[in-house]
């Protein structure tokens, strides 16, 4: 049987040199390692262990076996491009590697030097080998696909890869630039220029920024609690000290708790108002999490340039695209060393994102209303906004796509119903914990136009749940709820935990 599989293997292999890189296959997310192959090349020297640095910092790789082939190192694909936060899969029928960052895809084929980058064609100096089950590429597939430069030193067995600038795809309010010593350039949601600078180091000479931040954060103040979220996903919950929203409105565990303990402060803040200033002054954090736009904290960041409380402007809020929207992750993790856990979160999520999409792409769209009524006012999302992108991501035919509101979401109450009147689906964009009454009768009484709408008439309406902005950075489960109520019958059995179906009482 052994035998039988390295024969099977061998003949993949020859087949492959010899064949043409497919170019239209969608990737797997299945085990990239080849049972049963187990090729030494005679070219091939032995394996040892190699030390592997990003930007000087060692990465925890537990043992990175390499070995040199034709006077090139070989890495192991998966082990190095995961801990660079990419998600490799592996495509059995046509025997074909992936990777994919954020947009970017990149596929390869076992033995040829050709891979292709998002569609381009690109020649690595070795080809990508299989040895003992795990496939090997040459170390300028790095610079290759990943854009980051590397030197190897034989004599002291290491690989150091060089990263300038940390890889966005979608989001485009903030940026994060290497330096020496493990000092960071972070520019913000206001062009601000945060160095972050290791804690026991001194800032570098002759850098302009208008603050010096020592990273990592251990205490930090949110004044949103759409920040959070991000923390919580960073696993650094625990640098918390103050928020401005109350205990009785978190859904967050680990936040609630500790508002109840006493170990995470409130500030202020509930009904929009500006912080307590002296109990700020007297948490003293490190660092505030701030934003600003239309409705944004301006005024507070002049009080804590007064009182002298850093601070750094999240606006994520302000992004077109979820997925840009939910890569501010990366924002928050520059400040306590996390940017690869971030990238790996993001681009996991981007995976399914894409799947979700592939999945009910060629659907029939239903009609879809998406806004709520306020206090007789009725407000609509924004077709060019975060939300016009799920809709159609969705498969979903928004109704007010037509409307060209700009900033202003407020519709007259005619005109809402002129264009929703035919929906097939109405997401009433409010968490059932901020409605008088979270049921298809309590929306009707808020606004009885309501009644006479398709999918009201039938009972397909949705609200968000109470967790919806604090785990707004969960765009790829979002996602996945609305194409689920869009397209039920694509989701047998689907636990939504983001959308609550609204019920007749």
């Amino acid at each position: 049987m052994i035998k039988r599989n390295k024969l099977i293997a061998f003949l993949v292999m020859a087949v492959l040199v010899l064949s043409v890189v497919p170019l239209e296959v969608e990737a797997s997310v299945s085990e990239i390692d080849t049972e049963g192959s187990n090729i030494k090349l005679d070219s091939c020297d032995n394996f040892s262990i190699t030390k592997v640095y990003l930007n000087d910092k060692p990465m925890n790789l537990n043992n990175c076996k390499t070995y040199l082939c034709d006077n090139e190192l070989m890495i192991p694909l998966r082990l190095v491009s995961e801990a660079l936060g990419a998600v490799v899969g592996w495509d059995s029928e046509v025997c074909r590697v992936s990777l994919s960052r954020g947009e970017n895809v990149t596929y390869l084929n076992n033995g040829n030097v050709d891979i292709l980058v998002n569609g381009e064609c690109r020649t690595l100096r070795v080809a990508p080998h299989i040895e003992n089950g795990t496939t090997y590429v040459p170390c300028d597939f790095i610079q290759k696909v990943f854009g980051f430069n590397t030197v190897y030193n034989q004599a002291a067995s290491e690989l150091r890869i060089k990263m300038d600038e940390f890889p966005l795809y979608y989001a485009e309010g903030f940026k994060i630039k290497y330096l020496e010593d493990g000092c960071k350039l972070v520019t913000d949601g206001e062009d601000f220029r945060l160095l972050l600078v290791p804690k026991g180091q001194n800032a570098p000479a002759g850098v302009i920024a208008d603050k010096v931040i020592p990273i990592p954060l251990d205490n930090t103040m949110t004044l949103s609690s759409t920040f959070v979220g991000s923390l919580d996903k960073l696993d650094v919950l625990d640098s918390v000290v103050a928020v401005s929203t109350s205990e009785d409105y978190w859904f967050i565990p680990e936040i609630k708790d500790a508002l109840s303990e006493g170990s995470v402060t409130y500030v202020g803040g509930d009904n929009m108002e500006p912080p307590d200033y002296e109990i700020v002054k007297s948490v003293g954090p490190e660092l505030a999490f701030v934003y600003t736009g239309d409705v944004g904290q301006r005024n507070v960041m002049r009080k804590f340039d007064s009182i002298g409380v850093p601070y750094a402007v999240n606006n994520e809020y302000l992004e077109k695209n979820p997925l840009g929207r939910m890569e501010w992750i990366k924002f928050m993790a520059a400040f306590y060393d996390k940017e690869m856990e971030a990238e790996a979160l993001f681009n996991r999520a981007v995976e399914s994102v894409m799947e979700t999409k592939a999945k009910v792409a060629d659907e029939e769209k239903p009609k879809v209303a998406w806004g709520l009524s306020w206090v007789s006012k009725v407000y609509v999302a924004d077709p060019d906004c975060y939300v016009g992108r799920w809709i159609d991501d969705c498969a979903g035919d928004y109704v007010f796509g037509g409307i060209n509101m700009g900033e202003d979401t407020q519709v007259s109450m005619e005109d809402f119903y002129a264009y929703a009147k035919d929906a097939d689906v109405f997401i009433y964009s409010s968490t059932t914990n901020y409605m008088n009454n979270p049921t298809i009768e309590g929306i009707v009484d808020e606004n009885p136009l309501f009644a006479n709408i398709k999918a009201v008439k039938e009972g397909n309406v949705w609200a968000y749940a109470p967790n919806w902005w604090q785990t707004i950075y969960e765009s790829d489960i979002i996602e996945k709820d609305i194409a689920a109520a869009f397209h039920p019958d694509k989701f047998p059995n689907h636990q939504f935990t983001k959308l609550v179906k609204l019920p007749v009482e």
